[in-house]
């Protein structure tokens, strides 16, 4: 055989020794780490879970939590139902007396309307009336002016 070979054969030998009694150390060193009796210390943050969920498994706390989520998951509807249809029938009072004023304000300005209408009828009829009282008619005016300022035949006045 090679002496080369030989010298790898031994280094192999030699590793895998090596790598045997290390394996063997590690598997020594974890069974004496798992026998051994170990204290862990508690942070607070664990200490107040642990007390939190002992306090929570206690019957009568447990019922007056459910009651209060109870009471909640229920009332906090409710209550925002109530506060919606309150808001509705303010609005709805709103609008009612929207409408009424609306209403009111139509009445007093058709009541103004039909005063005016009387007034503007008066008028009307005065204008009328001036224009009937016309003794001649405009287009007339200048054969009316020379009936005036001459002599007069006629047998009505």
């Amino acid at each position: 055989m090679n002496p080369d070979r030989l010298k790898e054969q031994a280094e192999d030998a030699q590793v895998e020794a090596a790598l045997r009694n290390f394996r063997a150390s590690i598997h020594y060193w974890s069974e004496q780490e798992i026998a051994r009796p170990r204290v862990i210390e508690r942070t607070g943050w664990s200490r107040f879970q642990t007390g939190f969920w002992r306090m929570i498994a206690n019957p009568t706390l447990g019922g007056a939590l459910a009651a209060a989520l109870l009471i909640t998951s229920v009332g906090v509807p409710v209550g925002i139902h109530h506060e919606r249809v309150m808001e509705a029938a303010r609005q709805a009072r709103l609008d009612q007396q929207k409408r009424d004023l609306q209403q009111q304000l139509a009445e007093e300005e058709a009541r103004k309307s039909l005063a005016a209408d009387k007034v503007d009828d008066g008028a009307f009829l005065d204008d009328v009336d001036s224009d009937i009282a016309q003794a001649t008619p405009d287009a007339m005016q200048p054969l009316a002016s020379l009936m005036i300022d001459g002599p007069s035949n006629s047998s009505r006045r």
